[in-house]
């Protein structure tokens, strides 16, 4: 059995810029959603629903010149970590292919040309987000990277359920077909297929980025807590740890995870608060720090240095169990560079 692990807050009228392909659009109206605590049929094999193909790893430049780089109005997250001033730093960014394992994406959404394929691996014969979790996730990494591209793996249905051994073949399909960054906000029961599907994302070069989870406990959860996954607590804007985010030695790292604004489906905006949106922010901030990498060590891949440079650089904070304390996104390009 497993959770999603954030909750959806309701909210008034709020407005949002989201950066989308280089340009900034404002946007209006919110609806509130309800969040519903989480397993799916499982299936053998995955049903494409989009591009099957493997998608290509463009080597052309974004570039950044012309963003917009006043702060992100209603993303608080955005501007707490940075990204304004990693945008700035950047000069330019090569194209990311980032996989959110997740309740899907609404086709809707803003961002949608930059997802690349859609994949079911529930069994309900659409890769669309009926539930609204995948589709503020992948919103909140859009907002933040806009080098990357995407692969929506639909792994929970629309109650939010899904089960260990379906995230792990989802994980494995998103690291054999070259996405970098992986990410899972949610928590499953620990399984050694779920183990060793982390690992081998790993030796395939990619980040698996995490949640750790919403019980308020030092209890490990998963996959977050394997040692080559990445997990990320929640903070609030006063850096205190959002609540009920789970916390302990097994933590990597810490990002916003309070009252965080993204996208929902049907074209709508609203709030959610945990240790998911906290992960979506890191791996945002990933999928910017793959655009610039290099392999300085000479293994031919760059996920070492990415993770380096996101755990080195982040801000120490006065809370303990947040691993190297809050992410920065200006610091972990600046690492790299």
């Amino acid at each position: 059995m497993q959770k999603l692990v954030s909750t959806i807050v309701a909210t008034g009228a709020l407005a949002a810029i989201l950066v989308v392909s280089g340009t900034i659009n404002v946007n209006g109206a919110v609806h509130a959603r309800e969040s519903v605590a989480t397993t799916a049929a499982i299936v053998d094999e995955p049903v494409a629903l989009e591009e099957t193909s493997e998608p290509a790893q463009s080597t052309a430049a974004i570039e950044l010149t012309s963003l917009d780089t006043r702060v992100l109005n209603e993303r608080w997250g955005l501007e707490h970590i940075g990204v304004a001033a990693a945008w700035g730093s950047a000069g330019s960014l090569s194209p990311v292919l980032v996989a959110v394992i997740d309740t899907g994406i609404d086709p809707q959404v803003s961002y949608m040309d930059r997802v690349k394929a859609g994949i079911d691996f529930t069994g309900s014969g659409s890769v669309s987000d009926e539930h609204g979790h995948g589709t503020h996730m992948a919103g909140t990494i859009a907002a933040i990277a806009p080098n990357a591209t995407f692969v929506n793996l639909k792994v929970a249905d629309k109650r939010g359920r899904c089960e260990s051994d379906i995230v792990a073949k989802a994980i494995r399909w998103a690291a054999d077909r070259g996405a970098l960054v992986i990410n899972v906000s949610l928590e499953v029961e620990p399984t050694p297929a779920l183990q060793s599907a982390v690992e081998h994302a790993w030796n395939k070069g990619a980040v698996v980025i995490a949640a750790a989870g919403n019980s308020g406990s030092t209890s490990p959860a998963y996959p977050a807590a394997y040692d080559e996954a990445i997990a990320v607590a929640g903070t609030n804007p006063s850096d205190g740890l959002a609540v009920l985010s789970n916390h302990g030695e097994w933590v990597d790292i810490a990002a916003p995870g309070l009252k965080i604004y993204s996208e929902l489906p049907g074209g709508t905006y609203g709030l959610e608060t945990g240790t998911s949106p906290a992960a979506s922010h890191v791996s945002g901030v990933a999928a910017l720090a793959f655009g610039t990498a290099i392999d300085t060590n000479g293994n031919g891949y760059t996920n070492d240095e990415v993770r380096d440079a996101l755990e080195s650089s982040a801000d120490s904070l006065s809370i303990s169990g947040i691993g190297y304390g809050l992410v920065d996104a200006c610091g972990t390009l600046d690492t790299l560079s």
